[in-house]
């Protein structure tokens, strides 16, 4: 389902216009944005369900809302587009002895039909949102409004990951479908998915790809319950069983990754930030593989924040996938073959260019 994301002057982005699809990889330095871009999306989600002071509240705080080097009169604007379809937020911060306020404009608009919202504060613990109670008055609601809901509603911003208490309380007997952004719930989201039919596509596709990255380590799974939590053992191939306390990183890592994929709706979006963390290249290139095998057949968009050399690679037929934030620029994220001709990059592997600084390195770094 494709989609644009603009963002101006929020925190470290200047100015953000952003249509990616498919599988998609965002590099650039430390500190270009890449972790707070891939979060607006989730901050959107959060305003849309406990209104936007709440969600600022939950992403960092109002200190630092407007980028630095905005000038006071130049705004923070949000706007996620579908189709006809866009909805805008454009909060004003100010900061005094009564503390932070953060009244906010928004703009719902359905092709040439403008939906505006007067200007107004929310109380902290009041939860309201506009588009929202643009869809509770429509009837029926618009196919490109709808969308952009399911967009934002569904989004999973997939980072640092529960593996100790995986590994040492499991997770809470629950009937979830779907996986928290941190993998908390994975054995029981796992245990769910093998009983119920109507989602053995996904628990297939999570096998086979563990099958194939690990194959002298996986067989199988089962799935002790002890009161409210649910464990999970790993069956090897030799008959030995494995507690989680006894798996490796990489494959909870791995395991968590192809949950978060499969576990997306269809036409949905999620992002995974550094998900080379604790994988070996051979697990990389095969998840890579998964990724885009789901991506295609279910219509999601996957959006890696990485600096993997391994995975750069193997977008090498696809460097229109490939994002820069590249310090120069001044629209980010930047499709590196609009920053290096095709021609060109078909010559050289793309994760030795990222390694030798030739796209995405920080601003004065001398090339190697």
């Amino acid at each position: 389902m494709g989609f644009t994301l603009s963002v101006h002057n929020y925190r470290g982005l200047r100015r953000v216009e952003w249509s990616p699809s498919g599988v998609c990889a965002l590099v650039g330095p430390n500190g270009s944005g890449k972790t707070t871009l891939i979060d607006v999306l989730q901050l959107l989600q959060d305003a849309s369900r406990s209104g936007f002071a709440k969600a600022i509240s939950m992403h960092g705080g109002a200190y630092g809302l407007r980028h630095f080097k905005a000038e006071r009169d130049e705004p923070v604007i949000f706007n996620l587009c579908v189709e006809d379809a866009s909805w805008e937020v454009r909060p004003q911060l100010s900061l005094g002895p009564g503390g932070a306020r953060l009244p906010r404009r928004e703009r719902v608009t359905l092709g040439e039909e403008v939906h505006d919202a007067e200007e107004f504060e929310e109380e902290p613990e009041y939860a309201y949102s506009f588009i929202q109670a643009i869809l509770q008055g429509a009837d029926p609601i618009p196919a490109s409004l709808q969308r952009l809901n399911d967009i934002s509603s569904s989004y999973r911003d997939y980072h640092h990951y529960a593996l100790a208490g995986l590994r040492r309380e499991g997770s809470l007997l629950s009937g979830d479908l779907r996986l928290l952004d941190d993998g908390r719930n994975l054995f029981a989201v796992l245990m769910n998915w093998h009983s119920r039919r109507d989602h053995r596509d996904r628990w297939t596709f999570v096998v086979n790809v563990l099958r194939g990255c690990y194959p002298e380590l996986f067989s199988d799974f089962s799935f002790p319950i002890a009161a409210n939590i649910v464990s999970c053992e790993v069956h090897t191939p030799n008959g030995h069983t494995l507690t989680p306390a006894l798996l490796p990183d990489g494959f909870l890592v791995a395991l968590i990754h192809l949950c978060a994929v499969a576990s997306s709706t269809r036409g949905g979006v999620l992002a995974i930030d550094e998900p080379e963390n604790a994988l070996h290249p051979f697990s990389i290139r095969r998840l890579m593989d998964a990724f885009r095998e789901w991506s295609d057949e279910h219509d999601v968009t996957v959006l890696l924040a990485t600096h993997s050399p391994v995975i750069l690679d193997t977008f090498k037929s696809l460097p229109e996938k490939v994002f820069v934030m590249e310090p120069a620029q001044e629209v980010l994220p930047v499709p590196l073959d609009q920053l290096k001709k095709r021609s060109w990059l078909a010559h050289f592997s793309l994760g030795d260019l990222y390694e030798h600084l030739k796209y995405g390195a920080p601003a004065g770094a001398d090339e190697a």
